[in-house]
Order: structure tokens, then C-alpha cells, then sequence
């Protein structure tokens, strides 16, 4: 008598899709509830309401799930979305006009993404493969933006240096404004306290980077 071999269950591709999207919605609202040392497989399934098998099945474990949460328009903002629809003005500008439309929308993009935030406060006191996942991401994205600066900022500006300085002010003050309503005499919780450190960000900038 023959024996009947077992079919492997095939799950239709809706169904995976519509699972994937669980299972990357729940990581970023575990990431951003426990932060990266205390996240698990076992957290983002319950969340999602899945088994956690299909984490490895769908991104081979963790990192490569958080590595999808990373490429998310709701984890970070795109190179289109900071650089607006006219793509050709701001391959004109000047380094200091571009840099300065860069970090005004880069701010008020990570602003309108409060679980961001609270991931950016995690990555402050850990890192691991997890954080590197999701760094990989913003580097990209920073580098499309800046590949259209066609002229040359100043010789003695270190322009890798500048990004990452204002990058990380940038970071800590938006990080910041989650818990405090204010920080040296600067409303971190209006729009005119915003508009202040928008506009000192374009005055830095003008000067550093006056040709």
C-alpha cells in the first residue's frame, strides 16, 4: 500500500501580506514600548496575533523584521518626502540653501512620528545589531538627499562633520521634547519655539557655508 506524503500548506499571498503587515506593525509598537534589549519574537507575535514561526518564515528573525520596520514610511521619512516635489530646484540651490531645506523638513518629518521618537530614545542607551538595522536605513536616505547638492561647500567645511553635528542636535531635541516642555528657555512644545531652532539651524548654516 502507498504512502501518502504530507502537502505542504500553502498560504495564500494575501494572507502572507496581510500577516506581514501584523507582524511589522507590532514590532514597531513593541520596539517603541520596551526598547531594543527586552525585544523579543515571542512580544511581536502576541502583539501581532500570529504564530512567531512565521517571523523567521517571512524575515529570517528579528533583525531582518526590524530591518522592514526601517524601510517604513512610518519608522522615517523618505528621500522624496524631504525633498518635495521639485526635485530640479533643489538640484540649484546653494549647500547652504539645500542643507537648510534638508533639516527644516528632516525635523518637522520626524516630528510627525511620535513612535520614532520613542525607538531614538531607546537607541541612546544600547546598541546592537537591532539599532544597526534601522541606522542603515537613515544613511540612506541622508545620502539621496545630498547626492543632488551639485556645488561644493567651503574647503575648510568638514561637511560629514556638520551633518552629523546638527543630525544629533537635531535628534536629541525632538527626543527631548517627548518628556519636557522645554529646554534652555525654548519651547519644545509650540510651533514658535520649533520656528526659533528652524531658523537658527538656516542662520548656522548661511554663515558655515557663506562661499
Amino acid at each position: 500500500m502507498a504512502t501518502l506524503k504530507a502537502v505542504p500548506k500553502v498560504i495564500p499571498i494575501r494572507n502572507k501580506e496581510i500577516t506581514k503587515e501584523k507582524l511589522v506593525r507590532a514590532v514597531g509598537k513593541v520596539l517603541a514600548e520596551v526598547g531594543f534589549q527586552r525585544l523579543g519574537v515571542n512580544m511581536i507575535a502576541r502583539e501581532a496575533g500570529v504564530d512567531k514561526k512565521l517571523i523567521y518564515r517571512y524575515y529570517h528573525g528579528l533583525e531582518g523584521l526590524v530591518a522592514e520596520y526601517g524601510r517604513t514610511v512610518e519608522f522615517w521619512p523618505t528621500a522624496e518626502e524631504l525633498l518635495g516635489e521639485d526635485v530640479e530646484s533643489v538640484r540649484k540651490m546653494a549647500p547652504s540653501e539645500l542643507m537648510s531645506q534638508f533639516f527644516r523638513r528632516y525635523l518637522r518629518a520626524i516630528r510627525r512620528r511620535p513612535q520614532t521618537l520613542e525607538i531614538l530614545a531607546w537607541e541612546g542607551v544600547v546598541r546592537n545589531d537591532l539599532t544597526r538595522a534601522l541606522e542603515e536605513v537613515r544613511v540612506k536616505t541622508a545620502l539621496e538627499f545630498f547626492e543632488l547638492m551639485q556645488s561644493d561647500p567651503p574647503e575648510e567645511v568638514d561637511l560629514t562633520a556638520l551633518v552629523m553635528i546638527l543630525a544629533a542636535s537635531v535628534n536629541f531635541l525632538a527626543v527631548r521634547s517627548r518628556m519636557h516642555r522645554s529646554l534652555g528657555g525654548v519651547d519644545l512644545q509650540s510651533e514658535a519655539g520649533w520656528k526659533r531652532i528652524e531658523d537658527t539651524l538656516d542662520l548656522m548654516l548661511t554663515r558655515t557655508l557663506k562661499q
